[in-house]
């Protein structure tokens, strides 16, 4: 199907050009073959309940997708995990265009119901019926014509009402351009009164940005400027003046003419009570015990008043033509009364004392069912001939061809509303990027020590204190950061449920997000703290480190967010989390002074690998071989590798390691001049940089620049650039910490013992062994810390859709 429309906004008319059509074209009543003028507020019909609005006056040609136009609930009953009830056998049917309140008591089951229809909550027996489909049965594909409204707030409160309701249009309808979705967000925010607000951050329901009425017209705005067909409005009126609640119902009441609207009110006022089409009244227990118009739900009750004698008051005023909807939870829960007329009282479940019901939901649920009876008797006697049935729009279950710029839209959205929001909370904002070079400034100067007074990198003593402290902090701060977003952001991660939004798109924006502040904190940590320190020529590799060291954090926070309900329990959980990584990570104890019988399988492995052997001369066990349950510890992964990268990496080490690589490399055939000549140039290299001196630090760095070409074979040895290379300060000196040196050796040692018949993978190695496979140690750590962390976040996913997929009946 080709169609073209032309568009005169400025006079508000325009032309549709049908060019290719495989079905009729309607505007209005009128089948178009060819051409067809438009004017403002005409519809194009295109298919079985998907229209073309022409909305001129606000620029723009707007879908209208009415696909679902009957909704059944056939005996719908649901029993929670300990046996209470929440629905029992609910049945009633709605129509396209029709708004329903649904009333009842706390706990009757209100909010269960409007779940139970959201595709949230699978009832235990019944069905749920979208134009004659099972919504259950076919849920992947019906739930998106579905928008729930939850009570509580369900929106970004870092985020200015423009912005929430900007990004709830992208995310509902990524197929539309920006400039249609900014002309849609304008005509919604006129149509909720918030046109005056739109720049004003939402803030929290303490701070007073918003009023309550201005928070909730914010709240159902969201669902509304999307395109679904069944609205489910959960208590919008609740907390509101009569005035504000009368704006909301107005608004949702626009909704009505060409969808289905479902509202729970708990207690409508009489004017809010008459803009229902029906009402449904709902008993403890989640019994039924009315569905039908408002004038009849109170002629039934007033009727029932009578019948009874209950002496309660007529809830009808004469003079007026008003009536009073709350006289029916009067006569609903009139009390037992003893024969003296005091009213008896009874313990619930909780152990209060309420007042004793003289007739009792199940009573209310069978007159009702009886009098159903005999209005369907009724309705068949005048009945002339059987209703056509309507036609039921297919269920499409055929895999449908990815759109790209859906995908891209999407997750476009979610990474800058995650990224905004984060950047909006400026109190969160300020002790985020200030708290890292604080902490990098006082653990650099309390660490800023040399045992022969005078401070100098090369005696430092704290060195490797200092690179295990720049990790703790790390993770610490990747941890803090991410502990409570998932907590933040579940009441709109269960609204947004039924839209197809990507919990993929979604892990990955959050972790990208938080990434960024990461990688800004460990920036700053790295530029102090080795700027006081005097490490030189490391910041990319301890940036590196510290980063994926950040990024577990902020992984294992946002898991530990995804299974706490609120953020104290997360903060108190944070320290669970981050001690083992001190106690563990092999600085604060030494592996070798811990305690070796940690797990059975450490024990189990040392028994046979001990016990077989008959020769007393070979040696199997090392005190530097890491505990099995420390394995586990990602600090003890990030620290061995930066101190191994302090050691073996910095500016001095890493040429003579390259250059030693390369003599023994061409020292076996070295058979012409040239390699004879390469070879002594290399020698040269080598001894020069043992004894490299310069008059300063920054002297000494460029005399290891000029190195390079020669140990990478591009020139030869020019010993007269060298000629000035003596002064007070030497290489050694300001690359080469002993304290880091003395842990190396100890490790190539320990790991280098004739007397082992293998070499053990020790703490600080050089190189790791598993499975006959030799890797280094850099490669090895960087994957660990990787593949944990993509694990992590792996187990962030399968958790949250486990959380927000519906239990299937089995």
């Amino acid at each position: 199907m080709v169609l073209k429309i032309f568009c005169d906004y400025d006079q508000r008319v325009g032309v549709l050009e049908v060019i290719e059509a495989d079905r009729p074209i309607m505007v209005g009543d009128e089948t178009v073959r060819a051409t067809a003028h438009l004017k403002d507020g005409d519809t194009i019909r295109i298919d079985v309940g998907q229209v073309l609005r022409c909305n001129f006056s606000e620029r723009i040609i707007e879908e209208e997708r009415n696909i679902i136009r009957t909704l059944e609930v056939n005996e719908v009953t649901h029993r929670f995990g300990k046996g209470e009830t929440g629905l029992e056998g609910i049945s009633f049917g709605i129509t396209r265009g029709e708004l329903v309140c649904v009333m009842g008591a706390s706990g009757s089951g209100k909010s269960t119901l409007l779940r139970v229809l959201a595709g949230q909550l699978q009832p235990t027996s019944g069905d749920v019926i979208l134009n004659g489909q099972s919504l259950y049965q076919n849920l992947d594909v019906l739930k998106q014509y579905v928008s729930y409204m939850p009570q509580q707030d369900a929106f970004d409160e870092h985020l200015t009402i423009g912005e929430n309701l900007m990004f709830a249009a992208a995310i509902r309808a990524p197929h539309l351009s920006r400039r249609d979705r900014t002309r849609r967000l304008d005509a919604k925010l006129v149509e909720l009164g918030l046109g005056e607000r739109r720049d004003a951050v939402v803030g929290s329901p303490e701070s007073k940005t918003l009023s309550g009425g201005e928070r909730k017209r914010l709240n159902i705005g969201l669902d509304m400027i999307g395109i679904s067909d069944v609205y489910l409005f959960d208590e919008p009126t609740s907390g509101l003046s009569s005035k504000d609640s009368e704006h909301v119902m107005e608004i949702i009441r626009g909704l009505a003419h060409n969808k289905i609207v479902m509202v729970t009110i708990h207690q409508p006022s009489s004017k809010l009570f008459q803009m229902f089409h029906k009402a449904i009244l709902l008993d403890k227990g989640g019994r039924l015990v009315f569905f039908g118009t408002p004038s009849d739900m109170l002629r039934y009750f007033a009727e029932a008043e009578h019948q009874h004698q209950f002496g309660a008051e007529l809830g009808a005023c004469p003079s007026c033509g008003t009536t009073r909807p709350e006289f029916i939870f009067d006569v609903l829960e009139t009390p037992l009364r003893d024969l003296s007329g005091d009213i008896i009282y009874e313990e619930n479940s909780r152990g209060q004392l309420v007042a004793s019901r003289r007739y009792s939901p199940e009573f209310w649920r069978d007159k009702y069912e009886a009098f159903r009876l005999i209005q369907d008797v009724k309705q068949v006697s005048l009945r002339q001939e059987p209703a056509a049935p309507l036609t039921i729009a297919p269920v499409q279950k055929k895999r449908l061809p990815v759109r790209w710029h859906d995908e891209w839209t999407q997750f476009r959205t979610l990474l800058r509303r995650s990224f905004l929001s984060k950047l909006r909370n400026s109190a969160n904002l300020v002790i985020t990027i200030g708290v890292s070079p604080v902490l990098a400034l006082l653990i650099a100067t309390i660490l800023r020590y040399s045992e022969n007074g005078t401070y100098d990198f090369a005696s430092a003593y704290h060195i490797p204190t200092f690179l295990f402290l720049g990790l703790i902090v790390a993770m610490f701060l990747g941890l803090t950061n991410s502990a409570d977003d998932i907590i933040r952001d579940r009441p709109v991660l269960q609204r947004e449920r039924n839209i197809k939004v990507r919990l993929s798109y979604y892990v990955v924006s959050k972790t990208l997000t938080l990434g960024v502040f990461a990688l800004i904190q460990c920036i700053l940590f790295v530029l102090i703290g080795n700027s006081l320190l005097q490490i030189r020529g490391m910041f990319w590799i301890d940036l590196g480190i510290m980063f994926m060291t950040a990024m577990s954090g902020v992984a294992l926070g946002l898991l530990i967010s995804s299974l706490v309900a609120d953020p104290k329990t997360a903060a108190n959980i944070v320290p669970l989390v981050l001690i083992p990584q001190i106690i563990m990570g092999g600085a604060l104890i030494k592996y070798e002074d811990m305690n070796r019988n940690l797990g059975l399988l450490y024990s189990l492995s040392h028994w046979i690998s001990e016990h077989p052997s008959t020769d007393k001369t070979l040696k199997t066990e090392s005190k530097l071989q890491v505990p099995l349950v420390c394995q586990f510890i990602a600090m003890r992964w990030s620290y061995e590798e930066m101190v191994v990268a302090q050691a073996k990496l910095n500016p001095l080490t890493r040429r003579q390691d390259r250059a030693n690589d390369e003599i023994q490399k061409l020292a076996p055939k070295a058979n012409t001049a040239a390699e004879r000549g390469r070879l002594n140039d290399l020698k040269d290299v080598l001894a020069l940089l043992s004894g490299l001196e310069a008059h300063s630090a920054k002297e000494v760095d460029r005399y290891l620049k000029l190195v390079d070409p020669v140990i990478f074979g591009r020139q030869g040895f020019d010993r007269s650039l060298f000629k000035d290379a003596n002064g007070p300060v030497t290489a050694e000196q300001i690359y080469v910490n002993q304290k880091v040196s003395d842990l190396i050796s100890k490790a190539e040692m320990e790991q280098n013992d004739y007397r082992r018949g293998k070499k053990p993978n020790v703490f600080f190695g050089l190189q790791k062994r598993y499975f006959g496979f030799k890797i280094g140690v850099f490669t090895f750590n960087t994957l660990v810390l990787v593949v944990s962390t993509l694990g992590l976040l792996v187990g962030l996913h399968w958790i949250l859709r486990k959380q927000l997929e519906v239990v299937r009946r089995t």
